[in-house]
């Protein structure tokens, strides 16, 4: 829990500023969305769940399998697009052409044009993984969309002055797992860490066939 957990958490909160249900500041009557792709993954199964315990968000999720969809379902999504198909016509499908949020927790590039599309105007964006495509960031200047990048080990890593923020978030994870409104993300256990388990956890791996985390245990 605690790495995909610090990650869901900043990319959420301190890097899109997604206002929680306890924030006093005046809430709009309009609802809010936030799209999340690769939804079945660790960390946006950890997202899901943040997004529907603490925030009023309407959560999409995107998954590409039955077994995905239903898992992404389970953990709280309110809605589930199949990011190997049209995003944009499936999000007008559902009643939400465009979303005021959007965590990228896969490739960017694959999916850059889609986003462009459909994020709002003065909208946010955050992807945690690094690419080295040339990829055509002024189609986001118009709508004066914001993007940001989350990495968990920034603050460490640069010893920022907020770096005890991620101690207080594992402690509201924390209480959130105790009170049962946060759940482990672990979909299988693979066993001893031991060659044959590796070569099988990597085959699933490579075949994009796992949802949540595989979890090893003892030599």
């Amino acid at each position: 829990l605690p790495l995909t957990s610090i990650t869901a958490w900043e990319a959420l909160f301190h890097r899109l500023g997604v206002p929680t249900t306890a924030t006093t500041a005046p809430k709009t009557n309009k609802p809010v969305s936030i799209l999340i792709l690769n939804g079945a993954g660790g960390v946006g199964s950890i997202a899901i769940q943040l997004a529907k315990q603490l925030t009023d968000l309407t959560v999409i999720a995107s998954a590409s399998r039955p077994e995905s969809q239903a898992w992404v379902k389970d953990l709280g999504a309110d809605h589930v697009v199949n990011h190997r198909h049209d995003i944009v016509s499936q999000l007008a499908a559902i009643g939400v052409p465009k979303v005021d949020y959007i965590l990228v927790f896969t490739d960017l590039p694959p999916y850059f044009d889609a986003i462009v599309e459909v994020v709002k105007p003065q909208g946010k964006i955050c992807a945690i993984a690094s690419f080295t495509d040339n990829l055509p960031f002024q189609k986001l200047f118009a709508k004066s969309v914001t993007f940001v990048w989350e990495l968990m080990f920034t603050r460490a890593v640069f010893n920022t002055d907020d770096m005890e923020e991620q101690h207080h978030l594992l402690n509201q994870v924390s209480a959130l797992v105790d009170a049962k409104r946060l759940r482990s993300t672990t979909s299988k256990l693979v066993g001893a860490i031991n060659a044959q388990n590796l070569k099988q956890a990597h085959a699933a791996l490579e075949a994009k066939s796992v949802v949540g985390k595989l979890v090893f245990a003892g030599f």
